[in-house]
């Protein structure tokens, strides 16, 4: 493969304050520009060019943007520059999200946990086997939608304009933890900043797959208090170690000060273009294997897979029940 990068001019702000006029000026000039924080993710898309950017904005330089603390109200924000392997040790993050730090660190490999970023991780890119190849490998067939084409391989009959448009798979580790905690994202623009759910951040297609307005980054993630909530993630893959999740599973279980479950909360990655998410209540007297019977079905239901991955898709949309039960074992159901 030819890992010789097209041209683009490099911008490293030094400071917030610097990041917002960048902003700005590459939004009044209508250039198009892409954010690398550890560059895990956006270096291989430049090599293969998935991605072409007149400009390279490094966020490495805006200090601002990393770290992990604990705010008055009890919320926990932590930077978009924070790298993994910063969440997987950090007392804070154990001591307040375990689950967080436990996912985080079944990301990739410890090499790349050491580069990569929390906001990194919830913005990687989807993939799909037709797309993410070299330029070279993509020539044995026609440009799908995702590289300017006219077809979907994974589904033959789609057309232009259909959505989903793309069936690229949503393969972020820690989204399903993060959207069971009921974690939202600080965006920031040139001038100004909004705060999005998680839950309403993602759409549903492999191409358009979130609500990032033009000129927007991730600025803080902040995850709330969770009072009683506790959380398991567990993952499928071929390795142990690199391997992006062919299926990731996140279970919740909220109790009262009791200890009695109120609340069953499943969430899902590596299956279809977003991540799933649904909340079960436990009722007094209810059967507790019967809203879990009912969690399983509901995200089965979700799981239509598609044939890109190792394993056969319906041993995959098998194995959810199974990382179920297995959440709900670890935490003592």
């Amino acid at each position: 493969m030819n890992t010789q990068l097209s041209g683009f001019e490099f911008e490293r702000p030094a400071g917030l304050p610097a990041l917002r006029a960048l902003l700005t000026r590459l939004g009044r000039e209508q250039r198009r520009f892409a954010v690398a924080a550890g560059g895990t993710d956006l270096m291989p898309q430049l090599k293969q060019r998935l991605v072409a950017p007149e400009v390279l904005v490094s966020l490495n330089g805006v200090g601002e943007l990393a770290g992990i603390a604990v705010q008055d109200d009890g919320t926990l924000r932590i930077g978009a520059l924070t790298r993994l392997a910063d969440l997987v040790d950090s007392t804070l993050v154990r001591q307040h999200q375990p689950a967080l730090a436990a996912a985080a660190g079944r990301v990739a490999s410890p090499q790349i946990r050491n580069r990569a970023t929390l906001g990194g991780n919830l913005l990687v890119n989807n993939r799909c086997i037709y797309v993410n190849q070299s330029p070279l490998n993509r020539t044995v067939h026609a440009p799908c939608f995702k590289v300017d084409g006219d077809v979907c391989h994974i589904v033959k009959s789609a057309v232009r304009g259909q959505l989903p448009q793309c069936q690229a798979r949503f393969v972020s580790d820690t989204a399903p933890v993060l959207l069971l905690l009921e974690a939202r994202l600080v965006l920031l623009r040139g001038r100004g900043e909004r705060r999005v759910p998680l839950r309403r951040f993602y759409r549903n297609d492999g191409m358009e797959r979130n609500v990032l307005r033009p000129g927007e980054v991730i600025g803080w993630i902040e995850i709330p208090p969770a009072t009683g909530l506790q959380v398991d993630y567990d993952k499928l893959a071929v390795r142990n170690a690199l391997d992006f999740p062919s299926l990731g599973v996140a279970v919740g279980v909220r109790r009262d000060a009791a200890g009695q479950p109120l609340e069953l909360s499943v969430a899902l990655t590596g299956l279809g273009t977003h991540p799933g998410c649904w909340r079960h209540a436990i009722a007094d007297g209810a059967s507790l294997s019967k809203v879990v019977a009912k969690a399983c079905a509901r995200a089965g239901k979700f799981a239509t897979t598609y044939q890109q991955d190792f394993f056969p898709r319906d041993y995959r949309k098998k194995m959810i029940g199974v990382f179920i039960h297995r959440s709900l074992r670890r935490l003592g159901v």
